[in-house]
């Protein structure tokens, strides 16, 4: 697959950050920034030979920058089944009809067992 369609993507997404600009928005250092994309903690992507970070799993806090918390939880998930990075940032930007809103704007708005749930029934993991 070209990277074209990554590209528009992450575009609609609002982009993304380096491994480095993203420790930087966090004041880690780099290997603490892969540590957390390395154990789900937060969503990193391989584009062309880099690592990308979306920039919409950040948010600012107390004078301070976080990862939105929950965004670990959807990236486990689409981990877990091996769906993959790419389709854990595609479910966070598309409005969701269950939860009236995109995944990341309900996760900001502190609906995490509600986005849980909606992550678990599109990947087919919801026991019946």
């Amino acid at each position: 697959m070209t990277t074209a369609p990554y590209a528009a993507l992450l575009a609609a997404a609002g982009g993304g950050f380096s491994l480095a600009e993203a420790a930087q928005v966090l004041a880690i250092s780099c290997e603490a920034m892969h540590a957390l994309i390395s154990v789900g903690r937060a969503l990193g992507l391989m584009h062309d030979d880099r690592i990308v970070v979306p920039r919409l799993q950040f948010r600012a806090r107390g004078g301070r920058s976080e990862i939105v918390p929950g965004s670990d939880r959807v990236v486990r998930l689409f981990d877990d089944t091996q769906a993959g990075p790419w389709a854990a940032l595609q479910f966070l930007i598309e409005p969701d009809p269950n939860l009236g809103a995109t995944p990341i704007a309900a996760l900001r708005d502190d609906r995490v067992e509600a986005v849980a749930h909606a992550a678990r029934a599109l990947l087919r993991t919801d026991e019946e």
